[in-house]
């Protein structure tokens, strides 16, 4: 994920803050604030939002579902799931608590409260690139019977490309806050977003100190991450002003590519690499030079006209198609797609 402006790729988040259980013993103050600010924080980082405040159950599943449809027409989309709201974990799994649960053991759970991994789920088959989940759910168990249920939420282990993090770490609760405003975590959180050119590792570590340090060490943040690359909120300044004419450079060599790409002519694309040394399509380019130059070297080596007779018709020269298929894979490297396992390992292993 490159240093770009937030324009640059679609952000989608799906924002879930609940405030007013419909159980007055559950109530919160500042969740709904929580997500408020952050939908704000967001749309200024170039995200589309999806809320839902006081969402009961089937609002869970309808949000999920649709944030998930929309997640997955874009692979090259970032998406981001915040949660403001109760949360508990039993026996290792992390449930949200709907505004219209009814609770009274860890038991009713599974059929009254939403699972974690349901989102993660979401997220991976939408199958883009990056995703984010932050739960600011690890305030004091709301269940007034439980069989020794652990405080917190229960570490998850974060898949490829997924960045999670806890308002707190695993065994502590997150405090919500006074007067109204917003939690102590994600008041944190949306002034770290704000900071331009600091990448997401970074803002987080700000977050953990000025919450460490505005409850003297009984709140740390915590988080799960398999991320390659920086992703800023905001990029660092100049970084926007600078894309378009990188684009515009970039403009010339693409449109020579295309005209070239299914070239059958070893000269086109040494002209081409002559003339665009640096482009991004010269690997690709490369690659298709060395197939052709290979087919040529092999029609030269002509079979002896007095062993024609007898020589086998499998005796003709082949097409390399190992180099065929190495052009075309970093080709589909150069316009973007998305390779399965299969061709990135016959890409590390045969394509040199």
């Amino acid at each position: 994920m490159l240093a770009l402006p937030a324009a640059a790729e679609t952000r989608l988040a799906l924002i879930i803050g609940n405030s007013n259980y419909q159980n007055p013993r559950l109530h919160l103050a500042n969740p709904g604030n929580d997500a408020m600010a952050m939908k704000t924080a967001l749309e200024k980082a170039g995200f589309e939002t999806i809320v839902a405040l006081d969402a009961r159950r089937v609002d869970f599943y309808h949000a999920v579902d649709k944030f998930g449809s929309r997640l997955g027409r874009d692979r090259e989309a970032v998406g981001l799931f915040y949660y403001a709201g109760h949360g508990v974990q039993a026996d290792g799994i992390n449930y949200l608590i709907p505004v219209d649960a009814e609770l009274d053991t860890d038991a009713d759970l599974e059929a009254n409260a939403f699972d974690v991994s349901r989102v993660l789920r979401a997220m991976r088959l939408a199958q883009n690139e990056m995703n984010i989940v932050i739960l600011d759910a690890c305030r004091d168990n709301p269940l007034p019977h439980t069989r020794g249920m652990g405080r917190g939420l229960a570490r998850m282990d974060a898949p490829d490309g997924m960045f999670i993090a806890y308002a707190a770490a695993p065994g502590q609760s997150a405090l919500d806050g006074v007067g109204g405003a917003n939690g102590v975590f994600t008041g944190e959180l949306v002034k770290a977003m704000a900071e331009p050119g600091v990448p997401l590792e970074r803002m987080f570590k700000n977050v953990i100190a000025g919450v460490s340090s505005g409850t003297r060490g009984k709140q740390r943040p915590w988080s799960e991450e398999s991320i390659q690359g920086d992703f800023y909120f905001h990029p660092p300044v100049g970084a926007a002003a600078a894309l378009p004419v990188a684009s515009d450079a970039r403009a010339a060599d693409m449109q020579s590519w295309g005209a070239i790409r299914d070239s059958k002519s070893p000269d086109d694309f040494r002209t081409f690499l002559a003339k665009y040394p640096q482009s991004d399509f010269a690997p690709a380019a490369r690659l298709r030079l060395k197939s052709l130059q290979s087919v040529q070297t092999s029609a030269k080596a002509a079979v002896p006209p007095h062993t024609l007779a007898a020589a086998p018709a499998a005796a003709a020269p082949a097409v390399n198609t190992q180099n065929t298929r190495c052009a075309a894979l970093a080709e589909r490297i150069q316009v973007g797609d998305t390779l399965n396992e299969e061709e990135r390992t016959y890409l590390r292993d045969k394509c040199h």
